[in-house]
Formats: C-alpha cells, structure tokens, sequence
C-alpha cells in the first residue's frame, strides 16, 4: 500500500533505549522491600501502561499488600533514572529530518507520563522535535486499547487508516492495528523482540523507513 500522510512513533524502544531505564528504575524500587524482578520476567511487560506493569511485578516477586505503598516514590526513581544521557537510536534523527523536508506530520504516542517522556526525549536532545504528543496523561485507557493512536491522528488533523504507527511492543502493534493504521514493528533497541506477527512491516532501525508508502 502506499498513501499514507503521517507518522506516529511511539518513544521507548523505537525513538529511544529508554527500556533498561524503566527496568533498573523498578529495580531499584522493589529493592527497598529485598525483592528484584529477572529481566525474563519484566520483558513481558514490555508496552504495557503503568498500572499493569507495576501490578504485575508485585505479583511475579511476591510482594504482599498494596502494590502503590512499594512503588512509593517511584517518579522521582524513574526520572532520574531517565535523564541519564541517550543517544536516539539508529536512524531516529534522520527520519525526523526527511519527514519535516517532505512536509509530512508526525506525533509521538506514548504509554509513558508526559514528565516521563519529557526526561526521555530531553536526554536524547530530541523533545523539541515532538510538539505533538500523547501520553498516559492524556487517556484513560492505554495500549492494547486504540484511544492512544486514534488522538494522535486527530491531533494530526489525518484519518487513521491513512497513518503509519512505528512500534517495538505486541500491545503497542495491537493498539496501532485496532485504530487502523499501517503499523511497522522496529527492532534497533537492546530490548528488542522478535518480529511481531501482526505487525505490516518488520524493520531493523529507522535507517529502513519505508518513505516510499508515503504520500509526499
């Protein structure tokens, strides 16, 4: 196919390996109460919104009780964890750069808070690239849910079905999918997994961007 008028990206694992900043981060919280989730168990989450992936750890380390009271703090945690300097991942800049050459929109989905993405995109040297974005700030429901993906093309002032969503997760594919976009799975991030099979298109970093389904 090809037609297409915008991009969406989500951020961590595609735009940046932010991934083993979240990891440590949860890390570093359950810690506190003597447990540490193995990174077999955490990449399942992977994509997953905030709730479910804080819930889910308590319960895979066995953590009693309210699962906010071991999670105490966690921002702070997290943001500091992710202000620590990133390069974006391979061919992040150079798309960004041809998609404004060729006048062609793009925003930025994210399953993250915007204070989260805010420190992301910061330590990367790319916030200002993203004046369009939607976080978990924003919605109620998140990835696998559509909602996401459906503002940003209204944001985009675009059809869904005429955006390309770039991926790195099931849930994020699925959520892409369900809101009827072209969605492309990038595997250039150290989390990355093997390809998806929904996704419509499997590339190895951005440096692949298929440009050529655009219609610029």
């Amino acid at each position: 196919m090809s037609g297409y008028q915008a991009v969406v990206f989500d951020m961590d694992g595609v735009l940046v390996d932010s991934e083993p900043a979240f990891f440590a981060a949860v890390n570093d919280a359950i810690g506190r109460s003597g447990k540490q989730i193995a990174w077999d168990d955490y990449k399942q989450l992977l994509g997953t919104s905030v709730e479910v992936t804080r819930d889910r750890v308590i319960e895979i380390v066995g953590l009693d009780g309210d699962p906010r009271a071991h999670f105490r703090g966690f921002d702070g945690i997290l943001i500091k964890r992710l202000s620590e300097p990133k390069e974006p991942l391979p061919g992040t800049v150079g798309a960004l750069d041809a998609l404004a050459e060729r006048g062609v929109p793009y925003a930025l989905a994210t399953s993250s808070t915007r204070p989260w993405m805010e420190a992301v995109l910061t330590s990367a040297g790319i916030l200002a690239r993203f004046p369009v974005a939607v976080t978990a700030d924003d919605l109620e429901r998140m990835k696998p849910a559509p909602d996401i993906y459906l503002k940003a093309a209204g944001l985009l002032a675009t059809p869904p079905e005429r955006c390309i969503a770039v991926e790195d997760t099931i849930p994020g594919i699925t959520s892409a999918k369900a809101a009827g976009m072209f969605a492309i799975q990038v595997r250039a991030s150290s989390t990355a997994l093997a390809p998806i099979e929904d996704a419509d298109l499997v590339i190895d970093s951005l440096e692949e961007f298929p440009f050529e389904l655009l219609d610029v």
